[in-house]
């Protein structure tokens, strides 16, 4: 055992890698070679780029290096190897391989899955042993891992197409999105279509944007047990006829290439509208898809239900009951008894045609984010933007929602999709946060949990436009980044508050287009050409910019190649166009696809889904872009 002990030893000393402390171990200077690393007197060399999607059938193994061994060598003791990534190591074979599985895991968590070349820092240890006891007797200098991780081409956007549009593959009426996010971080796709009125199954294949009008070969086909191919290999998908659903919403997770469609028997949202408001704002439930609707909302005095935002055709009225619970009816009872001014979680069920308010005091945030479950954080409700909200300093942790201080009514599961009891939320990093809560929403509930950077929530433009009378909302990120749509005409400047000029900012340097901001800047800014702007403001780099704009009305009768132009009215603040509409159209700036917008008609967005009109006609379509902190249209039949 003592001369074991010794060779070990000697080992150890020969080897001139004996510890962790290789601080004068370089990278050999091969400009057109790999590079070379030593590893006591042996050497680790870097391989080519490993592209992780074209292995071979049933490859369970890559090579991310080769290694030449030290030539000391211990009788009795097997050599084995490590690669070692920051503090975590992986085993590694005498030929430099790793398992696909770990390679693909240890990119991915460092980068994500986009499939383009990443840099991975490694080194290389090399271990002695005899079966009982493990010696680290080298460690090679850093060198790089190049690695492309699996994933598929993601497109930014998907189209369905079969029996519902005629198998028409260059239709763009069906658009699947993932509301324009990074396709490799949120690569769910979701559509929501009309059940057909005949009762019969959906057949559909779905066609990239890249693949638009083409001969089907990039399209997606049914795989098994909810899988998809690419390059059309499979059959159609196919939704099998649900009797009771008025819609289906079709899922397709592009990574994990899965898909299913879920039947909906009851519209997304309906709307309460009443006393609040002088009978004039609806505000919207979010439905479960069973029938089951909830919001909490300001009321004051007598309401009532309909199915429509802008109209009162099928609206709800009581049966039975008072103001805080009872029955529904569609034959024209008279309102809900009025209630106490205040907030309301409101339910509605159209299955059991019930109602349900309860009173809620305030909202609020609990959990170890704030050090403990018995503590909770108030949040105030901004009217400007219709969330609740909160700026506070928060631990890592968990988190629910909750309402008055109590249980009963809680909101957990995730920051997009906000469910009553739901799991707790997940805060990874402690930090300044901004928290917003929006419970009334065309949307489910969800939160958004933003860094407070500093920078105020939004910003104002104000100019000879409005003889400096009128403060123009400019929409922030959180990151200190603002953008607007507005008519200038004169000079102008901006302010972060809309009610006086505290911290105004001016030009430093440029002139009417683009240039620098100052708190202490030169005055205003110079006197751009008469018209529309897109105006974007960063105060993180202390910069503005113009973009003159036009806008048109693209895709009417099938038309997704001339836009009908719309013109500006400066008194009505809106683009203005009376117009024969057909079809299904999308609003778009300067002839081109940058700035389009689309979605709904109360809540437009940028890229969002075609717009359709339930009745052709000539109508007078007005569009207001950055009024009331969103983009909106309007539509009057002549």
């Amino acid at each position: 055992m003592k001369k074991l002990m010794y060779i070990a030893a000697a080992v150890l000393l020969g080897l001139t890698a004996c510890t962790e402390d290789f601080k004068d171990w370089k990278l050999q200077q091969q400009p057109t070679q790999p590079a070379v690393v030593s590893f006591g007197d042996g050497t680790v060399t870097e391989v080519n780029t490993i592209d992780l999607n074209a292995l071979e059938e049933g490859q369970t193994m890559v090579k991310v290096a080769s290694i030449v061994a030290p030539t000391a060598s211990v009788e009795g003791y097997a050599p084995s190897y490590t690669l070692n990534i920051g503090e975590a190591t992986y085993p590694l074979d005498a030929e430099g391989q790793i398992s696909v599985a770990e390679l693909q895991g240890i990119v991915a968590d460092m980068y994500g899955r986009r499939p383009v070349a990443r840099d991975v820092t490694a080194t290389v240890s090399m271990w002695i042993s005899n079966g009982a006891t493990a010696v680290k007797t080298a460690t090679s200098a850093p060198f790089v891992i190049k690695a492309i991780p699996q994933a598929p081409t993601i497109e930014p956007a998907y189209y369905l197409t079969g029996t519902i549009n005629g198998w028409d593959n260059s239709d763009t009426t069906y658009k699947l999105t993932n509301d324009g996010s990074d396709p490799y971080e949120n690569p769910t796709f979701k559509l929501r279509i009309p059940a057909p009125e005949d009762g019969s199954n959906v057949e559909f294949k779905i066609t990239p944007e890249s693949g638009l009008g083409g001969d089907w070969s990039g399209c997606l086909a049914a795989g098994t047990e909810g899988k998809f191919n690419y390059d059309n290999v499979g059959d159609n998908f196919v939704i099998t006829a649900d009797p009771d659903a008025l819609y289906y919403d079709i899922t397709f997770n592009m990574l994990d290439q899965t898909w299913k469609a879920t039947p909906v028997g009851f519209n997304p949202f309906i709307y309460e509208i009443g006393n609040e408001s002088g009978w004039s704002e609806a505000h919207p439930l979010y439905g479960n898809g069973l029938g089951q609707y909830e919001a909490v909302i300001h009321l004051n005095g007598e309401f009532k239900f309909k199915p429509n935002k802008d109209n009162w055709e099928g609206d709800w009225e009581k049966a039975s009951g008072d103001g805080t619970a009872g029955t529904l009816t569609p034959d024209g009872g008279p309102n809900v008894d009025g209630v106490a001014d205040g907030f309301y979680y409101v339910k509605v069920d159209l299955k059991e045609m019930t109602y349900k308010l309860t009173p809620v005091t305030g909202i609020s945030i609990i959990g170890t984010v704030r050090g403990s479950w018995d503590t909770d954080v108030e949040l105030s409700y901004n009217e400007a933007l219709n969330c609740w909200e909160a700026r506070e300093k928060l631990d890592a942790g968990e988190f629910k929602f909750r309402a008055s201080h109590d249980w009963d009514i809680n909101w957990g599961g995730s920051f997009d999709n906000l469910t009553q009891g739901g799991d707790n939320l997940q805060l990874a990093e402690a930090g300044d946060y901004i928290i917003r809560l929006y419970l009334c929403d065309e949307a489910p509930a969800h939160c958004t949990v933003a860094r407070d950077l500093g920078y105020p929530d939004n910003l104002y433009e104000i100019g000879n436009e409005s003889g400096w009378s009128t403060s123009h909302l400019l929409l922030g990120n959180g990151k200190g980044e603002y953008t607007g749509f507005y008519y200038l005409n004169g000079e102008f400047k901006f302010k972060p508050n809309a009610d006086n000029w505290d911290g105004d900012f001016e030009k430093l340097n440029g002139d009417a287009y683009a240039g620098t901001l100052s708190e202490q800047g030169t005055g205003n800014i110079d006197a751009p050409e008469t018209g529309v702007y897109k105006i974007d403001v960063n105060l993180a780099a202390m910069t503005y910019q113009l973009t003159a704009i036009t806008v048109g009305i693209i895709g009417n009768g099938g038309d997704w190649d001339n836009d009908i132009e719309m013109t500006y009215n400066a008194e009505a603040g809106c683009f203005e166009a009376t117009a024969e509409l057909t079809t299904d159209f999308k609003f778009r700036a300067n002839h081109a696809w940058d700035m389009n917008w689309g979605g709904s008609f109360e809540n437009l967005s940028q890229d969002g889904s075609n717009l359709s009109i339930a009745e052709p006609g000539t109508y007078k379509v007005q569009l207001f872009l950055s009024y009331a902190g969103k983009h909106y249209c309007t539509l009057t039949k002549q």
